[in-house]
């Protein structure tokens, strides 16, 4: 059984430039082969994890009422696009498979509540509680949201000394993105629920992916067909993954892996922040990956990758409006 690699970034961090390498190479090598790895190392305080996950649960343990009242219509935040990652949404509201262009299929068990980028803007009148007990959510939720922006920038750099590119290739076409952050709760199965599907089995149309839990329920499947359940050993240990935008970049030399999550007898909380593309870069293979073989994906401008991959999930038919 293959096991996702276990990465210590701080060598990068802190050591010499053949240290920052040997960490590169370790990513590429796991990006080439299994498109996850389990980092740390990564100088982020233990408080930033604990205040997140006590402010997580609880806005979930809020009235059903009351988190309904943190929902926005689309569109509402950001006025031409038609999709906006902010609020909240219900179980079987979404659904992974649709998202995979399989139609007809069940949704998931799982309850969100997603932001973006406007959460660095305290002007901005976004759907949190303002009064209660939940009302230093909105504050847990920034703080979370920058300490993973502050990974991403490491991690790509990491990427790009990997790819021979320079250290900032990705700085200029994801300086604008709209990265999204989706705090998680799957519940504990019941004979109620038609299956055990958290999330159906898909990819990310990501740049790339970064996850922690609170419990097992996230499984990748191998290039074997055999299902593995990544360990998260410790508070502070992200899950990282490759998805289909730097699948694409570099023509199917990372892999951009499909992965579910599993409904266990417990309620597991997980917490998932997108690092995705400027609107206007254009998503196109890497002449270091075309020199030997022909590219496998047209260039697309990342905005219309990402909203027909958003119509998708929410099972809207554009044909339709």
């Amino acid at each position: 059984m293959e096991q996702i690699p276990i990465i210590d970034l701080s060598p990068a961090l802190h050591g010499s430039a053949e240290e920052k390498y040997q960490v590169a190479m370790q990513i590429d090598k796991a990006c080439k082969e299994i498109g996850f790895i389990v980092v740390h190392g990564h100088d982020i305080s233990p408080d930033v994890f604990t205040q997140m996950y006590t402010g997580l649960e609880t806005f979930f343990n809020l009235p059903i009422e009351e988190k309904q009242k943190c929902k926005l219509d689309s569109g509402f935040t950001m006025a031409k696009d038609d999709y906006t990652p902010y609020g909240y949404s219900g179980l079987l509201e979404e659904n992974a498979f649709a998202y995979m262009g399989e139609k007809g299929k069940p949704s998931d068990y799982v309850e969100k509540f997603s932001t973006g980028r406007l959460i660095l803007d305290d002007s901005q009148p976004l759907p949190f509680p303002k009064t209660g007990v939940a009302k230093s959510f909105r504050q847990d939720v920034k703080t979370y949201y920058q300490a993973c922006e502050q990974l991403s920038v490491i991690l790509t750099r990491l990427f790009a000394l990997a790819l021979e590119l320079p250290e900032d290739f990705f700085a200029s076409k994801t300086d604008r993105s709209n990265d999204s952050l989706r705090l998680q709760t799957y519940p504990g199965f019941s004979h109620d629920f038609a299956n055990r599907q958290g999330m159906a089995e898909h990819t990310d149309g990501t740049l790339m992916t970064i996850l922690t839990d609170t419990s097992p329920g996230i499984e990748v499947k191998l290039a074997s067909g055999e299902w593995v359940r990544p360990m998260l050993e410790q508070e502070g240990h992200f899950l990282v993954n490759i998805g289909d935008l730097m699948m694409r970049w570099s023509n199917d030399e990372y892999v951009s892996t499909r992965h579910r999550v599993v409904l266990s007898d417990q309620k597991r909380q997980s917490i998932v922040y997108f690092k995705l593309a400027n609107d206007d870069t254009v998503i196109e293979s890497f002449p270091k990956f075309t020199q030997s073989r022909r590219a496998k994906y047209p260039p697309i401008v990342y905005k219309d990758f990402s909203l027909e991959k958003m119509d998708a999930l929410f099972s809207r038919d554009k044909s339709a409006t």
